[in-house]
């Protein structure tokens, strides 16, 4: 192997070992959007070993034709991951269900085609067989992409925060170029095969950079949307609305109260409601509604009634769906677990 050989493998290589080493950094990140950090974690795995197939096959005589067709197949999850990880950025109360799982049918069957496919095949079969699966990759990846951009478009009019519109445009176009170098890679004649892991360095280089430093990351989980125009007076009048069916109905009793169903019962969009929350308490959507969860457990604990009823069912009677955030919920507001505060009163 040449110098400039032995430079290439450093070199795109190094975006391989980055690329890994920043996914396993977003699986353990404990801010922002935990979802969204670890569907981009995945993303970056898949990529990663993507290009590193490629890596291989650049410098590797004789590589076995499955390993190439297997990293092939790769591609058709990539374009399935960042759109859920798109929705995971713009969704507030997003999360994965077993019908996410129908959009990695197709890499599932490329892996499988991968897997049985051998050298002989490569002459018997007709050439128009994988003429089909190459488009079926490449027109997979980019039509996943761009219909995940597009959608990101559309609710950056609707008041998308600029900065997870930023983070999804540059990832966006990070995967567009990856994209376009891996198509004219079909034409060896024109674009080295190489170019393609070079690049990939290089994006996940400048990506990574410009992700940290703007702290893209981080404000996922803090503001999904722009303000919302809302006046003064109809702040007011929502936030009436809001404490009547809070308090004076006690609806933070009800455990599956959410943002949304409380919105769809005032008629106005969550961002709105979530809006009103944070400006006129401070506080955002959940620790509004546990705050009146703790107040009411606070009251009980002082009630000789409910003296002997255990810690967990005044949980449930308060709201809570569980004693785990009952407990971190009650300690973070009172700096106390409710155990040790009902202990306090005992003595």
């Amino acid at each position: 192997m040449s110098a400039n050989d032995i430079i290439l493998v450093i070199v795109s290589g190094l975006g391989v070992i980055h690329g890994l080493f920043l996914a396993i950094i977003l699986w353990v990140y404990n801010k922002g959007n935990p979802l969204s950090n670890k569907l981009l974690s995945t993303l970056l795995v898949v990529l990663s070993f993507r290009v590193g197939k490629s890596v291989f096959l650049e410098f590797t005589e004789n590589i076995d034709v499955k390993l190439i067709f297997i990293g092939l197949s790769a591609m058709m999850a990539l374009g399935p991951l960042f759109y859920l990880f798109t929705l995971s950025c713009i969704k507030r109360q997003f999360s994965l269900k077993k019908r996410h799982v129908l959009h990695f049918i197709p890499a599932i069957l490329g892996l499988g085609f991968g897997l049985q496919i051998n050298e002989s095949q490569l002459v018997t079969l007709p050439k128009i067989v994988f003429l089909f699966v190459f488009i079926g990759y490449y027109l997979h990846y980019l039509i996943y992409i761009v219909i995940s951009y597009k959608y990101s478009l559309v609710h950056k009019i609707k008041g998308l925060s600029p900065a997870v519109s930023d983070l999804l445009r540059l990832l966006f176009f990070g995967l567009l170029a990856i994209w376009v170098v891996y198509v004219l890679n079909l034409f060896d004649e024109f674009v080295p095969y190489i170019i393609g892991p070079i690049l990939y360095s290089i994006v996940a280089y400048v990506v990574s950079f410009v992700v940290f430093r703007a702290g893209y990351i981080q404000k996922i989980g803090q503001t999904k949307y722009k303000t919302t125009p809302v006046s003064d007076e109809q702040s007011e009048q929502l936030f009436s609305k809001t404490l009547k069916l809070i308090v004076g109905d006690e609806q933070y009793k009800n455990p599956n109260l959410t943002l949304k169903s409380l919105s769809d019962s005032l008629k106005v969009t969550p961002q709105i409601l979530s809006q009103v929350i944070n400006q006129k308490s401070g506080k955002n959507f959940n620790s509004f509604i546990n705050t009146y969860r703790i107040k009411e457990s606070i009251r009980i604990f002082n009630l000789e009634q409910f003296k002997h009823h255990t810690v967990a069912a005044i949980a449930f009677e308060v709201g809570f769906n569980s004693i785990s955030s009952f407990n971190t919920t009650f300690k973070k507001e009172i700096g106390n677990t409710p155990l040790a505060y009902r202990k306090q009163l005992a003595e």
